[in-house]
């Protein structure tokens, strides 16, 4: 019961957070990130790649099937599982809710003046809300704290900063990127239940003494 207060009262907090971002933030946050300068822009779009999810989905996929098949290691290959699942349910989560919140991205501000919500819209121009990049990244930095956590400050300042890159290349508004933090964030938690069971959860653990 205690738990289930502390995650309805979290959700209603971020959603809140995302309501107001909306409504007040979001538009002057765009226009100052939208005046940096081109030189800037051009360092982001190498960090932003880091949160393109493909690659990670593909090695762990492949580090599950190897110690699940091959080298048999129980341990390793519930942490490839885990990781791979929490990219690609997060990655789904953030696609279905692009699709029905329809959002316009801030290029469709900046070059017509639109701003809002066109709901089970298809289109790059309509799929703003989450970001898919900071939804990947928080689910690698939460997936990694869960098992270095001495380490967790790095993975989430690394996580920051890709998100960051999609503000300043105006790709999304502030509370994309917000709602993506916490649905990456939110499915590593969730799904660290189902995966890591019995001695692997042990070990997870152990880990963090």
């Amino acid at each position: 019961m205690e738990n289930n207060r502390r995650v309805w009262g979290l959700s209603t907090g971020a959603v809140f957070i995302i309501v107001v971002s909306y409504l007040f933030i979001d538009l002057p946050v765009a226009r100052c990130f939208h005046a940096l300068s081109q030189e800037t822009r051009n360092l982001f779009e190498w960090i932003t790649k880091a949160g393109v999810s493909t690659a990670y989905l593909i090695v762990s996929l492949g580090l599950f099937i190897f110690f699940r098949w091959i080298r048999k290691h129980r341990f390793h290959a519930d942490c490839a599982l885990l990781f791979f699942s929490n990219i690609a349910l997060s990655g789904i989560i953030a696609n279905i809710l692009k699709f029905l919140v329809g959002r316009l991205r801030p290029k469709m501000f900046f070059e017509n003046g639109l701003y809002g919500l066109d709901p089970f819209h298809v289109g790059y121009e309509f799929n703003s809300f989450p970001s898919g990049h900071a939804t990947t990244v928080f689910a690698i930095a939460t997936t990694c704290s869960i098992f270095l956590p001495k380490y967790r400050i790095y993975f989430f300042i690394f996580a920051a900063i890709v998100a960051l890159s999609r503000l300043v290349l105006t790709a999304h508004y502030l509370s994309d990127v917000f709602a993506g933090a916490c649905i990456g964030t939110a499915t590593a938690i969730i799904m660290k239940r189902y995966i890591l069971k019995g001695e692997s959860c042990k070990k997870t653990i152990c880990w963090k003494n």
